[in-house]
């Protein structure tokens, strides 16, 4: 990547955060661009995400991610964040909130390694790495529980999420889902099945430069 490009994707950033009321100091934004020059890198030979180009990631991936922050206003403990693939929404939110602990759990090994590495690199030291296909009755062995809150993009088919959630997340604990239209009816359909899980509320969500509308969902374990 040369200078011209890192420094349009860096503006692209800065701009795509600050749509979203978020301010990144000069640190924040190194980080977020060796986070990037890393991704692609390591995707070249491991194929981590579909998305490969550095704009497209920016927007998709780093954007998208932080559009969870508002909603964890208030959280103290540790926030899991279930199905992390190369570290979404997880990393950029542990850049951002330094005094939360997040455990990214991730199954695939060449994407643990992948959040290893990140890790080191960026220096994050409220970060875990667990690789771990984590489903009911596995949680409570591998790490501390009750965790704080739950947030998850991959909610495609969210079977697990729930069941996970009631498990590992104490009474007032939450649950954050980051939805498409399609992906929200789903959610629902399911979260009707879960009797210890009630919905907050679904808030509107609008990442820079995107033309698809998301949808945050907010549930709390009773």
């Amino acid at each position: 990547m040369n200078n011209l490009a890192a420094d349009k994707l860096k503006r692209l950033l800065i701009d795509g955060s600050r749509q979203l009321d978020i301010h990144l100091d000069p640190a924040h934004q190194e980080a977020f661009m060796g986070y990037l020059t890393a991704l692609q890198r390591w995707n070249r030979a491991y194929n981590l995400t579909a998305i490969k180009d550095g704009q497209e990631i920016i927007c998709r991936h780093f954007l998208d991610s932080l559009s969870f922050l508002p909603f964890l206003s208030g959280i103290s403990g540790s926030v899991l964040d279930l199905g992390s693939g190369a570290g979404f929404p997880g990393l950029p939110l542990a850049l951002l909130l330094p005094a939360i602990h997040f455990l990214l759990v991730e199954a695939r090994q060449k994407k643990t390694l992948f959040l290893q590495h990140v890790t080191r690199l960026l220096g994050l030291k409220n970060v875990e790495i667990l690789r771990l296909h984590l489903h009911k009755g596995n949680g409570s062995t591998e790490f501390k529980i009750p965790v704080a809150a739950l947030v998850s993009r991959a909610v495609s088919v969210p079977d697990d999420v729930f069941p996970v959630a009631g498990e590992v997340l104490a009474p007032g604990g939450l649950v954050l889902l980051s939805a498409t239209a399609s992906s929200r009816e789903k959610i629902m359909e399911v979260l009707s099945l879960h009797e210890i899980l009630r919905l907050e509320d679904i808030k509107k969500v609008t990442i820079p430069f995107l033309e698809q509308q998301r949808y945050m969902i907010r549930i709390i374990r009773v």
